[in-house]
């Protein structure tokens, strides 16, 4: 199974979120939302919550999630 083929770890998610300046739980609150509602992305499926994050790292939610989405995972 090649990487891209395999979900991001919640710590890179949260990584690669830290490197654009941001955070988890500000991301949450710039969004309307309470501060640790992102994180329920991060373990569920969560489609409103993880577009949020995908936006945000400017990537494609199948990109961070494939397993969810039935991309590139035979």
């Amino acid at each position: 199974m090649s990487e891209q083929d395999q979900d991001w770890s919640p710590s890179r998610v949260v990584g690669e979120i830290k490197i654009r300046g941001g955070n988890l739980r500000a991301l949450s609150r710039s969004s309307g939302l309470q501060a640790d509602t992102l994180r329920n992305a991060l373990y569920r499926h969560c489609p409103k919550y993880e577009r949020i994050i995908a936006e945000y790292l400017q990537v494609s939610v199948e990109t961070i999630w494939p397993s969810r989405y039935n991309i590139h995972v035979k």
